[in-house]
């Protein structure tokens, strides 16, 4: 067991594990936001033909200037047939341009007469046509797998007829709070309990990387309690998170849990502010990963240090965050000795990008995280900041 670990060995360690992959056929039209099993390549071109782009005249474009006789039409969907020399068909929009035809003018660029039309200017070849392939050629590959699937990445896909995609099966990723303290929202609190704020916030999250979230309730402080409900979720879920009880009190059984499942410890305490309460192990090949109890610190453990692993698990291709570099709005006079995370989001100050930290720097001090999108990394040792200075951050969202 490794203690006191830096928040990026961390991560990779729990990057380093294997995952155990599932896979599904599912429609076209529920697969937004799941993550793509196969590479998909293109069957044919698209568009499949030649066509245009507007209403207007197909014609060629050696007949111009001149007059011409409009010798048919050609409405989308239908076949084109040819246009000979010295002829002109009518097309719309989306139509198939005619075999010969090397140009579309706009039906308000000519004038029409007794069945004949007159065009007035010299154009050239394959002007106002829409070549087969403009989009994408036969063959080319349009998503690979561990790609999300997003509404325009659907469309792409949908213009080449499919009705099925081939997804990875979500994992399912279970949740257990621990806590007297505790009290479900809707229930009824007394003076001294609290409402179970996290496990909304950290629900939501789970959520949005498109697995199977399921919430088992509170756990009281009780060791039997916790190493029952522990095991009963190991059996049917893919990943493992409780919060609370990471620490050296006499009530935290996190480490007392994961010995008692056989689990095999891989890392407790993390050298990180807030959120370094952290106890990983591993249990058949299945991660448990207990969070801090405060909400915010379990929050961003989560976002630090898991979600890099949990989008892995999920099949997805992009595991770590964006990171940018920015310069500060703030001060910040307080140093620290292990690397600070920041809540914030950016801003435009002065005409340049800044990263701007949100008020309420405590670890519970859930409200921080609301219109968060960035985390501010302070390198341990860094000492105190002025407005302006520089740090790396990370996006979440």
């Amino acid at each position: 067991m490794i203690d006191h670990i830096e928040a990026e060995a961390a991560r990779d360690i729990l990057l380093a594990l294997p995952c155990v992959y599932r896979t599904e056929q599912i429609s076209l039209y529920s697969a937004l936001g799941r993550t793509l099993s196969e590479d998909i390549y293109a069957s044919f071109p698209v568009p499949p033909f030649p066509k245009s782009p507007f209403d207007g005249y197909a014609l060629r474009s050696t007949d111009c200037p001149g007059q011409l006789s409009v010798s048919g039409k050609v409405a989308a969907g239908a076949a084109a047939g040819a246009v000979a020399p010295g002829e002109a068909v009518r097309i719309y929009t989306g139509s198939p341009v005619p075999e010969g035809a090397d140009l579309v003018v706009k039906q308000e660029d000519v004038e029409l007469l007794d069945g004949k039309i007159f065009v007035g200017l010299n154009y050239a070849p394959d002007t106002n046509i829409i070549h087969a392939g403009e989009d994408y050629e036969r063959g080319e590959l349009l998503a690979s797998a561990g790609r999300v699937l997003s509404p325009a990445l659907l469309g792409v896909l949908a213009s080449q007829g499919l009705s099925l995609l081939p997804v990875f099966s979500k994992p399912v990723v279970s949740l257990i709070s621990t806590g007297s303290e505790l009290r479900e929202p809707g229930k009824v609190r007394d003076e001294y309990s609290i409402y179970n704020s996290s496990a909304a916030a950290i629900g939501a999250f789970l959520q949005s990387e498109g697995l199977d979230f399921r919430y088992l309730g509170i756990a009281p402080d009780e060791s039997s309690e916790i190493l029952q409900l522990s095991a009963q979720a190991l059996e049917s879920s893919d990943l493992v998170i409780s919060t609370g009880g990471s620490s050296v009190g006499d009530y935290d059984y996190a480490l007392s849990t994961a010995k008692a499942l056989g689990a095999e410890i891989l890392f407790w305490k993390v050298n990180m502010k807030p959120g370094g309460a952290i106890l990983a192990s591993v249990k058949n090949g299945k991660l448990l990963l207990n969070l801090s109890g405060n909400p915010a610190a379990a929050i961003m453990g989560l976002l630090l240090l898991a979600m890099p692993y949990i989008r892995k698990l999920c099949g997805k291709s992009q595991l770590l965050p964006e990171r940018i570099r920015l310069p500060i709005k703030y001060p910040l006079p307080k140093e620290s000795s292990v690397l600070r995370l920041l809540r914030g989001h950016i801003e435009v100050d002065c005409g340049r990008a800044v990263f701007a930290e949100h008020s309420g720097r405590g670890n519970g001090n859930i409200s921080s995280f609301d219109n968060c999108d960035l985390i501010g990394l302070v390198p341990p040792g860094s000492g105190r900041l002025a407005a302006g200075d520089y740090i790396d951050a990370v996006r979440i969202l």
